[in-house]
């Protein structure tokens, strides 16, 4: 007997997100705990470093609970999964793919040049640091991999998004290099605040309005 072309089509949508939810909580677990790794050596020496260290400290903060929460909805996902709701995982999906991205991956990226910033005077290594996060980051988002490009409809706007994180990171990034040659501390403060503004308003916008939504 022949299996009905709708039920065949429904399993294996539900099929293909099984495999996108394992991935995630697996790719997402193990990311929460290296930034937890991270976060944990920090706060542990965190008084003999310079105070530029709560900014990154903060980013990697965010990007543990946000991989830990975004863990949490692929596998609430996995119970929609079982119940054959199909457009509700794919809901999920887009909340975990957000947050894991902006908030986990994102952040994660970002807070490495200003730990290494905060705990050594390294000229080379800090700049070398700071080039290697940041055009990585930003070759990230530009490419077919990045949430932007599932998501942004227009070229523009994708390179819009990628220079303006790119600015605010390198602003963020070089106020704390020559920190040292005058007070920066109100605008380190500002750049990091509008840093994750932008990444959180990101991230809410893409959940909400999600082209996957569509499918």
């Amino acid at each position: 007997m022949a299996v009905p072309r709708k039920a065949l089509t429904l399993d294996q949508e539900l099929d293909n997100h099984n495999w996108e939810i394992s991935v995630g909580v697996t790719f997402a677990s193990f990311m929460s705990a290296v930034t937890l790794f991270f976060a944990g050596v920090v706060i542990s020496q965190y008084k003999s470093f310079d105070p530029s260290i709560r900014v990154p400290l903060l980013f990697l903060i965010i990007s543990t609970f946000s991989f830990i929460f975004s863990a949490s909805i692929y596998s609430n996902a996995g119970l929609e999964v079982t119940a054959r709701k199909p457009k509700l995982v794919r809901k999920y999906l887009v909340y975990a793919n957000s947050l894991l991205e902006f908030f986990g991956l994102y952040l994660f990226v970002l807070a490495t040049p200003l730990v290494i910033g905060a705990i050594t005077a390294d000229e080379f290594l800090r700049i070398a640091t700071i080039a290697v996060a940041s055009i990585g980051l930003f070759a990230y988002s530009q490419s077919s991999f990045s949430i932007l490009h599932r998501e942004l409809r227009h070229p523009a706007l994708k390179l819009l998004f990628g220079v303006t994180i790119a600015a605010l990171s390198m602003g963020l990034y070089f106020t704390q290099f020559f920190a040292a040659l005058f007070d920066a501390t109100l605008i380190y403060n500002s750049l990091a605040t509008i840093l994750l503004l932008v990444i959180g308003g990101a991230a809410t916008y893409f959940c909400r309005n999600s082209r996957q939504y569509e499918a």
